[in-house]
């Protein structure tokens, strides 16, 4: 236990085995690991490395990326799927083949012809009354 003591970590004997009592921050990142440390970390079978991939660049297809192409967030997601849905409701508005994208353009534009021609004419009902009154 005078090792333990040295390097402040209090322990205590039980059942024959040394226990430390309470966590202990050994090291931190980016320390130099001193003899001791590095011994206490062998006693205990510690070894106090990581290992992982950095990713430099990415291939696909014939291009390279740079690795924050995969940097995505939720709102750039978002933000790309509502522009493809717009482009799908322009498209379908455009050649007159309805989709659920395009719907609601629809009803508001069939909507829009509905009220033009009530307007015009005698036809009568709540919200082209309220047009008519301006």
């Amino acid at each position: 236990t005078r090792f333990f003591q040295a390097l402040n970590i209090s322990t205590k004997i039980a059942k024959g085995a040394i226990e430390i009592v309470s966590n202990v921050h050994l090291i931190h990142k980016g320390d130099k690991v001193g003899a001791s440390e590095a011994t206490l970390l062998q006693m205990l079978d510690v070894k106090p490395f990581a290992y992982g991939l950095i990713v430099e660049n990415i291939y696909d297809n014939g291009a390279v990326f740079a690795p924050e192409v995969l940097d995505i967030t939720d709102e750039q997601l978002l933000s790309k799927f509502q522009l493809g849905i717009t482009n799908v409701a322009a498209a379908s508005l455009a050649i007159g083949y309805c989709t659920e994208a395009s719907l609601p353009h629809t009803i508001i534009n069939v909507f829009k012809n509905v009220l033009a021609v009530a307007v015009e004419t005698d036809i009568s009902f709540p919200e082209a009354d309220t047009v008519k009154a301006f």
